[in-house]
């Protein structure tokens, strides 16, 4: 979910032909870094021929995805792939090294309850809905991103927005087996609801949570092979609960990569006094095992869904006594 880099949101569909580099983009900035990831695809038929990038060879992932890590300095940077016979270059920029910026003034925090539009003397509670039947329940499902804001890029060229509306939707359909009535806040790849809009339209139609679904991508410096996780987020008690709960079964026996368990982290949709909220990031897409495992995986979106109807379960008959 990471965003380094403005010009990502301009990358919103895969390569028609299965060839090109997804990061950096061409004529990208990018800040001040030692060295960056190289991500994108040859033809799958190619996954087998040697892929020199910047000089150094790389393994292919069987898709024809690659990753590799290359040293840049400041200013104009160009990278040379080549398989085969055939040769790809980007071209883009690394920014100079600033000196430090003066410490920054202490400013409000924002007012959440105004984001939400929750008059400043109604009492609200994110508490769990106790006691409520399961055919009585609803609970908002958010894929995050969409339309322009695809989210982190894979190596083939597409956005997160599309494989977290995948995962979300095998989500609902599995709250679906159990009675449970799901809302989505979006349906479909174009639509791109407001970030407040989202935890907003939870608070109105009084839904008893919200499940934001995202997938992760690294800095432009770091190697996502060697950060590779999963994770939950939460910014309220409650909604810590919530992760957990779902966090615990989201392991590497249903996504086969690391559970970093559940965190505190201020996230606009996981601030809602009115709803418990989190926010998943099922894995790291800019790697080529991360993108196909995303996209291709259908049998593992299941076990996730399955995963997170199995934690929410635990959260709402939690005893008393749990948070």
């Amino acid at each position: 979910m990471r965003f380094f880099c403005i010009a990502l949101a301009a990358a919103s569909c895969a390569f028609a032909d299965g060839v090109g580099i997804a990061f950096p983009q061409e004529n990208a900035l990018l800040p001040a870094v030692k060295r960056t990831y190289v991500i994108g695809a040859i033809p799958a038929a190619d996954a087998t021929q040697p892929l020199t990038i910047a000089g150094v060879t790389n393994d292919v992932y069987k898709t024809g995805a690659f990753i590799a890590m290359v040293p840049v300095e400041g200013g104009t940077n160009t990278i040379t792939l080549t398989w085969g016979t055939n040769t790809l270059d980007r071209t883009f920029r690394v920014a100079f090294p600033s000196p430090p910026k003066p410490a920054a003034t202490n400013t409000p925090p924002r007012d959440v309850r105004k984001d939400l539009g929750i008059p400043p003397d109604e009492e609200v509670s994110d508490a769990r809905p106790k006691g409520k039947r399961i055919e009585d329940l609803t609970v908002m499902i958010d894929p995050g991103h969409g339309g322009q804001d695809t989210g982190a890029l894979m190596p083939h060229g597409a956005g997160e927005k599309t494989v977290n509306l995948l995962q979300a939707q095998a989500i609902e359909a599995e709250f679906a087996k159990y009675g449970i009535k799901t809302v989505m806040t979006r349906t479909t790849d174009d639509e791109f609801p407001a970030l407040y809009a989202r935890p907003r339209r939870a608070y109105a139609e009084k839904v008893d949570a919200f499940i934001s679904v995202h997938h992760n991508s690294t800095a432009a410096d770091r190697d996502p092979r060697e950060v590779r996780h999963t994770a939950a987020y939460a910014s309220t008690p409650n909604g810590l609960a919530l992760a957990k709960a779902i966090q615990q079964y989201v392991g590497p026996q249903v996504t086969g990569v690391k559970n970093a368990g559940a965190q505190m982290r201020s996230y606009a949709v996981c601030r809602n006094p009115a709803v418990a909220s989190c926010l998943l990031e099922i894995d790291f897409i800019n790697l080529p095992e991360g993108e196909d495992a995303a996209l291709n995986d259908a049998d593992r979106r299941s076990r996730i869904a399955h995963a997170v109807l199995i934690g929410f379960l635990d959260w709402l008959f939690a005893p008393d006594d749990g948070t």
